[in-house]
Formats: C-alpha cells, structure tokens, sequence
C-alpha cells in the first residue's frame, strides 16, 4: 500500500500477523505492479534503486550522471522517464533510461514548462503535459514527442473538440497492459471533475465528466479511481458526493451513475486519496472515505455500508480468494471484514 499517494513509500503488510514486513522509498511503481524505483541525487549525479515489490529486495542499483527527477515508468517497467526543470529561461530536460541496462538512451530539451504524462509500453512516444502560463485556471496541452525521430510534433492531441484543457492533476491510475493512462483532473474554472483518458497505443486523449454536484474542491478531490480486471472500465467512487460512476473504456462514457447517501465528515478528509479494491471476477468494488469502507455491486449498481474501521484507514484490499477484504488503520492494527457482507471479523486472520 502507498498511504501518501501514489509517489509515495510503498508498505507491505503480512495480512495473517498484521505485521510490516517491508517498506519501500518514495518513488514510482510500473503499472503491472512488479517494479518500484526510487531516485535520489548526491553531488553531481543521482542514484537509481529497482526493487522487486513481491519481496522488497533491492534487483539493480543504477549511478547517473546529472541531477535528475523520476518523472514517469512504463507499464512494465521497461523505460524511465528523468527530468529537470530550469527557471531562467524556462526549460525542461528529460532523459530517457533503459532499464533494463541502466543506460540513457535518449535526452533533450524543451522551451517552456513540460510535465511527463507517461511513455509508451515500446519506448518509442512520450506523452507530455505542456502548461501554459495565464492568469485564471491552469490550462494545458496534451503534446507527443516521437523518440525515434526526435521531434515534438507541433499540433496537440486534442481532447473531443478542446485543443487547450483546464484543470489540475489530482490522482491517476495505469492499466498494467499498457493501453491507458486515466487520471483525475479538478476543473475549477468549470468546478467539476473529470477523467483524462489517454489511449497510449492510439495517442488519443477524452476529456470525460464525472458526477460532480456544487462542485466544492474538497469534495471532488475525494473520487477513488479503480480498473476492472479485465481492463475494459474504470469506477471512479466518491463517498463525500455519494456517487459512484462506471465508465466503458470502448466508448470512454459513462455508462451508469449510482448514488447514496454521503459522507460528509470533515475527519475523512485526507492529502491522499485511497485507492480502490476489487475482486478477481470485477462484481464487487470496496473504496473508503477515510474511516470507513463501503462495497459497490457492479451487477446491479448498488451501494451498500458504510462499515466502519474505527480509525483512519491507511490502506485495504481483498485478500486470497476474495473472500475476506482486509484494512490496516493507524496505529498499526489489521482489520479483517467479510467481503460478502462487510462484517467485521476482528484484527488479523
């Protein structure tokens, strides 16, 4: 579990005991859920750590010229996005590593402020956020730079019929195949919420709004995103708003909206939004506002719970055969509650 997002630390817990069995340094994990790298930079150069996330073991350890940030990771790991960022004038510089030989194959430079979205699962395009500096609400470009003919094409991808999008970044989710990068963007000149939708292997962005009633920041920011396993729709589950959305990836729509009674407490409020849970057959999803979990039927669109941890949750998920969901609260106690039912079975088991 990452508790401080998804640049976090990585924890992993032994579900039987409830003990910490490893932690992992802040960084970034490949979509597919194998690989964690960590950066950090000493003099004039940065180290690079891979770590195998099944076992918290250290598999390579790369030293790198220059000061770098780690910016992005493929799908599979395979390619590592650096960057760094120069004031005076504007000018962002991003390195492209292989993994897989700790080498950097590809580096250049850009005018102005660029942010890594992701690279494509072959390493041959990279999607960047270009922000554009006015006053009002943030606005960006959605831009391709091909690696093999080292160029950034001049025309933005555009979203429907939008060339320049609005909005802040706020969470986001991979799909370990590779096929999309969808992330949670808050519009607050709009004051909504929305799902940026890139499909890496067409290079298509879609802007797709989700349910998003006054539109108060600290709400909005509250939506858990979630994939099914089978990777054909993505459920994005706000408890403040009492809503949870389903969205077809095919058509990138929503397909159904279902809704129930809100969590409006003040104390669920947290920095990082806790990601989803769902089971191997994608019929039923657990998300949680903070202090809580709540189960959504897929098959009928219905909400059932809350059940209540007692605590703040730092992270949940099911455990073997889906049969148990299992949460771990602060202070360190694993709570274990029936995934059928939501009742809860006691710490540990």
């Amino acid at each position: 579990m990452q508790p401080e997002g998804e640049r976090g630390p990585v924890s992993a817990y032994d579900t039987r005991t409830g003990k910490l069995r490893f932690r992992l340094p802040a960084g970034l994990s490949s979509a597919d859920g194998r690989w964690h790298f960590s950066a950090h930079g000493w003099g004039d150069g940065t180290t690079l750590n891979v770590f195998g996330v099944s076992t918290g073991a250290v598999s390579q350890t790369f030293a790198l010229p220059g000061r770098w940030r780690l910016a992005g990771v493929s799908p599979q790991g395979r390619w590592l996005i650096l960057s760094n960022r120069r004031f005076k004038p504007l000018r962002t510089e991003t390195a492209i590593l292989d993994a897989s030989r700790g080498l950097i194959v590809h580096r250049f430079g850009l005018r102005g402020d660029f942010e890594v979205e992701t690279v494509s699962p072959d390493g041959r395009r990279l999607f960047l956020i270009e922000h554009l500096r006015r006053d009002g609400a943030p606005r960006y470009l959605v831009r391709l730079y091909d690696i093999g003919s080292r160029r950034l094409h001049s025309e933005p991808l555009r979203g429907g019929q939008d060339r320049v999008m609005a909005g802040y970044a706020w969470s986001g989710v991979a799909s370990p195949n590779g096929r999309w990068l969808l992330t949670l963007y808050l519009n607050t000149l709009r004051s909504n919420a929305f799902i940026h939708a890139l499909d890496l292997k067409k290079g298509i962005p879609r802007c797709i709004d989700l349910p998003s009633g006054r539109g108060a920041f600290d709400l909005l920011k509250r939506y858990s995103l979630t994939l099914s396993p089978n990777g054909r729709k993505l459920f994005a589950a706000n408890p403040a708003l009492g809503a949870v959305a389903e969205i077809d990836l095919g058509t990138r729509r929503v397909v159904r909206k279902s809704r129930f009674v809100a969590d409006q407490a003040q104390g669920a409020r947290r920095a990082a939004t806790l990601s989803g849970t769902i089971s191997g057959n994608g019929r039923t999803l657990y998300f949680s506002g903070g202090r809580e979990l709540w189960a959504y039927d897929a098959a009928y669109g219905r909400v059932r719970g809350p059940y209540p941890a007692g605590a703040p949750i730092l992270g949940f998920g099911y455990g073997k055969g889906d049969r148990r969901v299992h949460a771990l609260v602060a202070g360190g106690r694993m709570l274990t509650f029936d995934a059928a039912t939501g009742r809860r079975l006691g710490s540990g088991g």
